[in-house]
């Protein structure tokens, strides 16, 4: 077969594929809606096992969620922001760790595109329950593993940390350092399970049911060259498939940060439901009140967290339209954009926790048992404002420093963001 058939005819499977498509972003909500009770039952046993558990994988697989952890050309969503929000959201409502799970699974997208689709096609073609991969950008050698050249592939080694998504993913796209001076030379390995170990070492405070372990490869192991790619390498095949319709939608890191910002909006809004739920079920001690709805103290606690999470929903509309009209007129983020998207998502972030961290301090002594979900949802968000992509002083610095026209220094950046 000729160089131009064989191009044709994978063209022609890639446009068979795409047009098959995922499960309707509307479908997908009515049917995690269905499924939130169980969310909410299974927190605390995530948290116990430190991983979603098996079961919960399976029911969610059945809503058609795990479409978004599959690139559009191999049959996964192509959703607007505001769908895949909608649809964060409405996970955070039932568990905040299974949607952050979610939502870490789909950093592989975009690095699909850096290897061949012969490569690729069959990690997603095969069956698999859950998340079929998981994507580790490291941004320091000490989060990433080293790659040597050798004749006909690479020599890899290393450790990757807070691998989210690992524990059911069939494979892994790890970033590796293939120069021992120069921290500019980093890339990218297609890993399938079975060549690296996964460490049990994920014990957190909050987020704990990520399973977010480490994967580990101790010795030298051959990859060939077909299973290492760079961002340049990316950059050109998102070029080509931009050329044959399979483009990716605009805004990179900064549109995954935002849309994922529906899992903080969703956490807010279970949080504020368990409070007002309990008001009318016990009294505040050492006080006149018998009932804690009848307390002012109560209702300005109310009146605040509903504004600070009204306010957060503001700013994430306000993007997530920015991102979406900037798909539909062809355009992409620009940088000053992304440091804004940065911006919003930390002040979501930080403003959800700390509505929540309001709400979790007015609930009184009993609210800290372990069996009650708004201490576990507090730390859940807030954990997840934590992460380096959300950290609320750096994300404002950053914005700051933009908006007082000072020039901004190169910053470490993982291999997830080195494109463009």
């Amino acid at each position: 077969m000729s160089k131009h058939l064989t191009l044709a005819v994978a063209e022609r499977d890639a446009a068979e594929t795409f047009a098959h498509g995922a499960v309707e972003p509307d479908t997908i909500m009515e049917r995690i809606d269905a499924l939130r009770p169980w969310l909410r039952s299974m927190q605390m046993e995530a948290e116990r096992q430190r991983r979603v558990p098996q079961e919960t994988v399976e029911r969610l697989a059945e809503t058609g969620a795990y479409d978004l952890a599959i690139p559009p050309r191999f049959g996964g969503a192509d959703f607007s922001a505001r769908d895949l929000f909608r649809i964060y959201e409405a996970l955070g409502r039932g568990c905040g760790a299974t949607a952050w799970t979610l939502w870490a699974s789909t950093g592989g997208n975009m690095w699909s595109a850096a290897f061949a689709d012969e490569v690729v096609r069959p990690v997603f073609d095969a069956p698999w329950t859950g998340n079929r991969t998981c994507a580790v950008g490291g941004s320091t050698r000490r989060l990433s593993g080293t790659a040597r050249r050798v004749d006909g592939g690479w020599m890899v080694k290393g450790a990757w940390p807070f691998a989210t998504g690992s524990v059911h993913a069939s494979h892994a796209y790890l970033a590796t350092f293939y120069d021992e001076t120069d921290d500019t030379k980093v890339g990218m390995v297609l890993l399938p399970r079975d060549s690296y170990e996964l460490r049990e070492d994920w014990d957190a405070m909050g987020l704990a049911a990520t399973g977010s372990g480490t994967i580990v490869v101790a010795e030298d192991l051959f990859v060939p060259d077909e299973r290492f790619s760079t961002p340049q390498m990316l950059i050109e095949r998102l070029a080509r498939l931009k050329e044959r319709g399979f483009g990716l939608r605009p805004g990179g890191l900064g549109r995954s940060i935002m849309v994922g910002t529906g899992n903080a909006l969703g956490m807010a809004e279970h949080a504020l439901e368990l409070f007002v739920d309990g008001i009318g079920k016990k009294g505040i001690a050492y006080s006149p009140y018998s009932r804690q709805a009848d307390a002012p103290i109560t209702h300005l606690n109310v009146g605040y967290a509903t504004m600070q999470i009204k306010a957060a929903r503001r700013v994430a509309e306000t993007a997530l339209d920015d991102l979406d009209r900037l798909h539909e007129l062809g355009e992409d983020v620009t940088p000053v954009e992304t440091v804004r998207l940065h911006a919003d998502a930390g002040f979501i972030w930080d403003t959800c926790a700390t509505a929540i961290e309001a709400l979790f301090k007015a609930s009184g002594a009993s609210g800290i048992a372990k069996k009650q979900p708004l201490q576990l949802v507090a730390r859940n968000c807030r954990a997840g404002s934590m992460h380096a992509v959300h950290n609320i002083q750096t994300c404002m610095e950053n914005y700051g420093r933009q908006l007082c026209g000072v020039e901004l220094a190169v910053t470490s950046a993982n291999v997830l963001e080195r494109v463009g």
